[in-house]
Order: structure tokens, then sequence, then C-alpha cells
């Protein structure tokens, strides 16, 4: 045995808490003196109940201990000892050769088996292959503690799975669930599909765990987003998560990965602000004129395809110029910001409502007719023409309208509107104007 060896082995001894059980006082006390040569320590008990109670209290890592001995034999003690921790490796020592005992031996799940008289050197070797296993299973675990605990205080949600079972939640994602430990929700829940929230486009729709988180994990471009709600949140409250899937290379016979779920809502927020900053009116908070132009697209198209009515309605403020040269721009602002909020009340969700440029709107009304349109223009003009304007007092507008025609250029249909409109104000202003439809092939020509 070289020195190396030898060295490794008393470490490993050195380092286990060891507890010997055996009646015969000779027997244990020779055995004592020698391992106590190599082992710093050593319990000792004289029968199985006192070794069991020694056990209790010690938890030593490994247990030596005769078979036959008074008050409580060797094998019960051993079975009372593996129901408290079946990891505990128990080494048997006996003068018997009865297949009973080694038949009840292997039932337990007892170490290794050594025949009386014991040599020394045996079961010092015995002893310092056992220490060595238990050292390195305790080096395992600590690993794994130290691990648990950096993913235990990861903000980032984690996830352990085989595809088909989930092994391991980290405590940020358990206190999101509303759960205290991995045991509680495996119990309750078992699944984190009751807490995500299904949107239209959603790649989980309808889908399964195993399904959905096997897709996320084969997926190689497209980012999967999922949305979870927690303990007593809202649907509505949803957080956004990316989720991103590494194989773990331990455990590649059983194949399972390891799951992150990145909070990534300050993003879908950010996206959101800028998508609204592109499409929306900064001072008015509607549509601006280019996505009116994209809405007006979608809506021909619609119309056509279901044989629907579709009319626009375009108006202005009335002398508003003398607005803002009397009062000042900003209440200029407030006049425009008002009247959006007069007309936002009074149209339906579903009509498209933007402004066109300086203090002119348009509102596109799907499935509305000519004299519909011209309804609704009517009613907008008495609310704004009634509204008493702060500072301002009473302010008018004029109204332009007109009706789609199968096949005619959007821009035509602008032009018809945008005409009625021209006619409103020189009528007097303060009024609503169309163009039939009768005259709508005028305002299909090039200008």
């Amino acid at each position: 045995m070289s020195d190396d060896y030898q060295n490794t082995v008393d470490q490993y001894l050195h380092r286990a808490k060891v507890l010997y059980v055996e009646d015969e006082a000779v027997i244990r006390d020779s055995i004592a003196r020698f391992l106590r040569r190599r082992i710093k320590d050593l319990l000792l008990a004289s029968n199985g109940e006192e070794g069991l109670e020694i056990y209790k209290k010690e938890n030593p890592d490994i247990v030596v201990t005769d078979i036959m001995m008074p008050i409580m034999d060797g094998i019960e003690m051993s079975r009372e000892i593996k129901s408290i921790n079946e990891d505990t490796p128990i080494i048997i020592t006996s003068a018997f050769n009865d297949e009973e005992y080694f038949l009840k031996s292997i039932e337990i799940g007892v170490a290794k088996y050594i025949k009386k008289p014991v040599n020394n050197s045996d079961l010092l070797n015995v002893l310092a292959k056992v220490a060595r296993a238990v050292s390195q299973q305790k080096e395992i675990e600590s690993k794994n503690e130290f691990i648990k605990t950096i993913l235990d205080n990861n903000p980032t949600f984690i996830m352990i799975t085989d595809i088909d079972e989930i092994y391991f939640l980290n405590a940020s994602f358990l206190r999101f669930l509303g759960f205290d430990t991995f045991d509680e929700f495996i119990g309750k829940a078992n699944s984190i599909n009751r807490f995500m929230v299904v949107k239209e486009d959603s790649f989980y729709k309808g889908k399964s765990f195993n399904v959905w988180i096997k897709e996320a994990i084969n997926t190689e471009k497209t980012d999967c987003i999922v949305f979870m709600a927690g303990k007593d949140q809202l649907k509505s409250e949803a957080r956004a998560y990316i989720i991103h899937a590494n194989a773990i290379p331990e455990l590649q016979e059983h194949k399972r990965y390891l799951i992150t779920f990145t909070d990534i809502s300050h993003i879908e927020c950010d996206m959101k602000m800028f998508q609204d900053m592109a499409v929306k009116d900064a001072l008015t908070g509607i549509f601006n004129r280019k996505k009116f132009g994209d809405e007006l697209s979608k809506e021909i198209e619609r119309c056509l395809r279901y044989n629907n009515f579709l009319s626009l309605i375009i108006f202005d403020i009335d002398h508003f110029k003398s607005v803002n040269d009397t009062y000042g721009h900003q209440t200029g602002d407030y006049v425009l910001q008002e009247i959006t909020k007069l007309v936002s009340e009074n149209v339906r969700k579903y009509d498209i409502f933007a402004r066109y440029g300086g203090e002119e709107f348009v509102i596109l009304t799907p499935e509305t007719s000519l004299s519909g349109a011209k309804e609704l223009a009517e009613k907008l003009r008495e609310i704004v023409q009634d509204h008493e304007f702060a500072d301002v007092g009473k302010v008018t507008c004029s109204f332009g309208v007109s009706e789609y025609v199968k096949h005619e250029d959007p821009a035509g249909f602008i032009k018809k509107a945008d005409y009625a409109l021209y006619i409103a104000k020189n009528k007097g202003r303060n009024r609503v104007k169309a163009v039939e439809k009768e005259h709508s092939f005028f305002f299909n020509l090039p200008y």
C-alpha cells in the first residue's frame, strides 16, 4: 500500500463518525483500541437498544454491529436505523453462517458482512471503502446544497424537468406560485399550466405541459414566451417570461433539462410604448395619419370581402387659428385634446379615430352606410357645439362625409370626404356635408 493511498484512506477514516456495537466487552475493547488509531470519532454501545439511542443522538456516518446481542439484536437495530435513514451504511459482524441472517441482512440493505473472529486489517479496509463512499456522497450533497442555494436565491425562475415530470423549482419560482416547498407544489399543483395565461398567439395554447415544454426545448430560432400570473394575481396582471433550456450534462441517461424563465415584461412594455409612439399622435393619444392609412387599407379589404358598408368622416375645428392667436398654443392644444375626448366617448370601439393633421381629424366607420355616418357626424357636431371649453367658451367643427364605393381608390374615398368638408366650410361652417354615392365617379379621377 503506497503512502499516498494510505494517507487518503486515513483522511476518509479520520473524518468519519463510526458507531461500533458489540455485546462482548473483550472484543469491543480490543477492536475499539485498534480503530481509535485511525478513527477520531468512535462511538461504542454494548447492545442494539443502546446503539439505537446513540445513533438517534449522534447521527454517525457508519454503523458496525454484531448480530447476536441481548435486549435488541443487530438485525432489529439495523432495521430501525434504516427506517430513520436508509442511506446509513451498516457493516454486520457475526460468527454465524446461517443463511437466514444473510437474507435478513440483504433485506435490510447492509453494506458489508464480516465473519468473526474479525480480522482487524479486513475491518479497516472495509471501513476505509465505506468511509470513502460516505465522504464522496457528503461532498456531492454539499455541492448540491451549494448549487441549490445559488438557484434558490436567483430571481430568475428555474425549473428542472425531464419533459414528463418536474423535479425542481427554485425558491423564487415557488414563492411566485404561492407554495412554501416543492413537495407542496407537487401535492397541490404538479404543473405550472394552471398559472399560465393563454393569449391568442400563445404557442402553448391548448397544449399539455409535456407537449409545449418539449417544443420550447427543441426550438432553436424562435423565442418562446409564456405569460404567467402568480398567487393572488389577476390574469390581466400576467407577466411575460422568455424560456431558455439547457440539457444537464451529468444526467444524459435520464435527459433532464434546466429551464429558466426570465421576466421580460419591461421589454414588452418598452416595445408597446415604442409601438404606440409609432402609431399614435403624441398630443391627443389617438391614431396618427400613418396608422389611419394602414387601417384604411385593412377596412377596404374587409369591406370588399364581406360586401359591407364603409364610411368616412373628416372634420376640423372652425377658426382654430384664431384660438391659437387669441389664447395661445397651450390653450389650442387643450381644445384639441378636449375635442378628442368628446369624440372618443361617442364613437364605437371598432371605429377608427385619428388625427389627420393640425386641427383636422378622421373617423373610419366600418359597417356603416352614408346615412349612418351622417347621423354620427351630426351627433358629434352638436356635442362639440354644446360643450363649454375652459377659457375659450364655444367651439364648433365642420364635417365632411363619404361612403366607399366598390373598387374605389382609397385616395378617391378620402378626396370625397375632404371635398364635402370644403363645402361645409364654404356654406358657413358648423355643419355636416356629404358626397352622395352617385357622385363618387368624379372623385376617382386624377388631380
